[in-house]
């Protein structure tokens, strides 16, 4: 998962180099326009992230939450910024359009619980071979949790999977080849704070896996803790509400990663 606007190889390690590590902002948009930022359509914004060399991704919630089926939001979106911009919003592994976005440009495409947990049900055998799906880093892997069971439906449908179980089963599928991203949909939705101890266990388990964390972040600290535990960080709404950026451990706000002066 990148670091920058492109992908990281299979070898590549979340880990932190130097101030930072591997981020990520999702703008989430809904009937043409920024939810974080109503009234606003995505694509001056976009080119604002992707021109202060904030790795951004777009994320179309008409297709997460199941009212709309059109993929012409992201695909335009791609195609203006190439090797730039990743890209979701219900998709599955065995969705078309998967491979049409990154024909189209799009620097990854993220695939959500919805797609891997069609009817709510953990099925490895109706997966493609992800190997040959996209290059190794080109693809996320969404999983969306709340009191350790995957919810999908942009949060709305509780499932019985475990998320430990939806993880490992994705983590073998893929070989590690692709990142996991993890959202806890309670500190995403009410934002609280992340819930460490988990994302400790997590992280311990898996020392070897590309693991990223979204839900509840709302300072560079918390992404800095992310990075030292080896996990990448997505961040949203807290990042993209006016005045744009996050604070760091003194209120600063920085749009990227402060190195110790303000900006």
């Amino acid at each position: 998962m990148p670091t920058t606007s492109t992908p990281v190889t299979a070898t590549a390690a979340p880990a932190p180099t130097g101030p930072s590590g591997p981020w990520r902002v999702n703008v989430d948009v809904r009937h043409g326009t920024v939810t974080s930022l109503p009234g606003l359509p995505p694509g001056r914004l976009l080119a604002d992230l992707l021109d202060d060399d904030v790795p951004t991704a777009v994320i179309d919630l008409d297709r997460s939450t199941g009212t709309s089926s059109s993929t012409a939001l992201l695909e335009t979106a791609v195609r203006h910024h190439p090797g730039r911009l990743w890209a979701g919003g219900r998709l599955a592994p065995g969705d078309p359009a998967v491979r049409r976005l990154l024909d189209a440009g799009a620097a990854g495409v993220l695939l959500g619980s919805t797609g891997l947990l069609p009817e709510g049900h953990l099925d490895p055998h109706a997966w493609p071979d992800f190997t040959t799906l996209a290059d190794a880093g080109q693809l996320m892997l969404s999983l969306d949790a709340a009191d350790g069971r995957i919810v999908t439906d942009g949060f709305t449908r509780p499932t019985s999977v475990a998320l430990t179980d939806a993880l490992d089963t994705l983590l073998d599928a893929t070989g590690n080849t692709q990142p996991v991203l993890i959202t806890d949909a309670r500190a995403a939705t009410h934002r609280t704070p992340p819930p460490w101890h988990i994302l400790d266990r997590l992280a311990g388990r898996h020392p070897r896996a590309h693991l990223w964390y979204a839900g509840g972040l709302s300072g560079w600290a918390d992404l800095t803790r992310l990075w030292h535990a080896g996990w990448g960080a997505v961040v949203g709404r807290a990042y993209l509400t006016a005045p744009r950026g996050l604070p760091d451990a003194e209120g600063r706000l920085h749009r990227t990663p402060p190195t110790g002066n303000p900006t």
